[in-house]
């Protein structure tokens, strides 16, 4: 009876946990393997330019590179977006002031990333959050501004053309972070 009892609970514990197979009768002992894995933390650099002077004819090509890129998990990678732009509620102008009248300009910006399309970034909803540049490893993506003027060749309004003689500035703050790849 005994015998019956251990060969059902054997065979249970076979079923169960799907273990190799050990002839009872000729063993007094069995092996299990065990592991343990911790995958390294990602590591990686994201660089930026520190400036960039835009085009006031073309469209702006704006670097950036992303090195040292080890552990980053299957199905992810690292997404480089526009968080906000210097404007009002994250937009993205240039502002200036003529030194001689003392009027002040601005001037919205248009910004295409890895989507390929260009987006006004007069509107916060369209630009805030949009990806400009995203990495599996070591690279550099450029993504693209332009001056709403050059949209704009005939307009009369001050803000849609480029006014000589005034200095025009912003800036982009980014977020990086680990994104899924989809």
């Amino acid at each position: 009876m005994r015998k019956i009892a251990f060969g059902a609970a054997l065979l249970a514990a076979v079923s169960m946990f799907g273990t190799v197979p050990v002839n009872a009768a000729n063993t007094t002992s069995g092996r299990t393997d065990l592991s343990l894995y911790v995958a390294n933390d990602p590591v990686y650099t994201v660089t930026v330019p520190e400036t960039v002077a835009l085009s006031a004819t073309e469209n702006t090509q704006v670097p950036i590179t992303a090195s040292d890129v080890k552990y980053i998990p299957e199905g992810k990678k690292i997404s480089v977006t526009l968080d906000r732009g210097n404007g009002a509620f994250g937009r993205l102008y240039l502002e200036g002031t003529n030194e001689e009248t003392g009027k002040e300009y601005m001037m919205t910006l248009y910004v295409k990333g890895t989507d390929g399309e260009f987006k006004m970034g007069a509107l916060e909803n369209q630009i805030k959050g949009m990806e400009l540049a995203s990495f599996t490893e070591d690279g550099t993506m450029n993504y693209e501004l332009r001056p709403a003027a050059l949209d704009y060749p005939d307009s009369t309004s001050d803000n849609l053309v480029i006014q000589k003689g005034v200095h025009y500035s912003g800036y982009v703050t980014y977020g990086i972070e680990l994104a899924d790849i989809q």
